[in-house]
């Protein structure tokens, strides 16, 4: 006959295995949902009504640095990985006053549905509209988030899918023209999902599908490709890289997804810039639907990972 355990060896065990089921879990507020690893805040999703649009602060993989930065002093509306339009009805839903914290145009939403999973995986469901300075509402968003359960290895990803409708008015959705268009400027271009950069002493590393991104000009680059993928501290190579993947399905008939870049300090960002090509006019009730996938992983992107990537979540 075994002899039992002595009754501090028991509290020792149970203390280990609290330890150890302790390391993870979902992390909760009235107004945000993360995941916590190891004491690690690696994702958190945040949805404030007192914010100017719901984010992703922090992003990051486990032992590693926050690859977004949020609200930084030269662009306080700059929300870690966030969604917005620049001009829905020539009203501008991007810029916020310093004062206020307010757009002209006003988004707004609902609280989330939000299902957790044991596994460490989420859906968060999101009901957004954005609404003309009249108060009339101008374009409606259906927003889905799934956020995968984070891997051994410390890789994770996160589908975002978006479905636009337009309001009774339709919807005319425009950017700052580029440079080559009537009033351009260099910074032109930008409207859409976006990440704003952490902040580090060396450039970020950028390739996209056809190779490392290096012809820079003016520390901005418009490339044109499936997917994107950013090393924010280069020089720490395990610190952790982020790649997106557009739907071909977001643009149909117009090849690549247009981005916008920014390579520089202190203002390191990139966005999916689908109005690029030219404004979109979203006739009354009409449909346009948007998907991307996130992936985080420790090492960094390399084109062949992007297109082997790209080429798996489309299939």
């Amino acid at each position: 006959m075994k002899r039992p355990l002595p009754l501090v060896a028991v509290l020792a065990l149970l203390t280990c295995l609290t330890s150890v089921t302790a390391r993870a879990d979902f992390v909760r507020t009235d107004h945000s949902i993360g995941w916590e690893q190891d004491g690690d805040l690696l994702w958190q999703f945040s949805f404030s009504p007192d914010d100017g649009k719901p984010y992703f602060h922090p992003l990051r993989v486990p032992g590693g640095p926050s690859l977004t930065k949020l609200k930084p002093e030269d662009h306080v509306w700059h929300y870690g990985l966030w969604f917005s339009w620049k001009y829905i009805n020539h009203a501008n839903y991007w810029e916020q006053s310093r004062e206020t914290g307010r757009s002209e145009g006003k988004t707004t939403w609902g609280t989330p549905h939000i299902r957790t999973f044991p596994d460490g995986g989420a859906e968060i469901t999101l009901q957004l509209d954005y609404a003309h300075p009249t108060g009339r509402v101008d374009l409606s968003e259906t927003r889905l988030l799934v956020v995968s359960p984070v891997a051994a290895d410390g890789s994770y990803t996160i589908d975002w899918n978006s479905t636009f409708t337009a309001g009774r008015a339709g919807a005319y959705l425009d950017r700052t023209p580029l440079p080559h268009e009537p009033d351009g400027v260099v910074w032109g271009g930008y409207a859409g999902l976006s990440m704003r950069l952490g902040h580090g002493p060396d450039p970020v590393a950028m390739v996209n599908t056809h190779g490392p991104m290096t012809d820079w000009v003016d520390n901005r680059m418009r490339p044109r490709t499936g997917a994107l993928g950013v090393t924010v501290y280069p020089q720490k190579p395990d610190s952790g890289s982020l790649a997106v993947l557009t739907a071909t399905d977001n643009m149909p008939g117009d090849g690549d997804d247009p981005w916008y870049c920014i390579n520089s300090q202190p203002s390191r960002f990139w966005c999916s810039a689908v109005l690029v090509p030219k404004p979109l006019q979203l006739e009354p009730g009409q449909v346009w639907p948007l998907r991307y996938r996130l992936q985080l992983r420790k090492h960094p992107w390399t084109a062949a990972d992007l297109s082997t990537a790209l080429e798996s979540w489309q299939e």
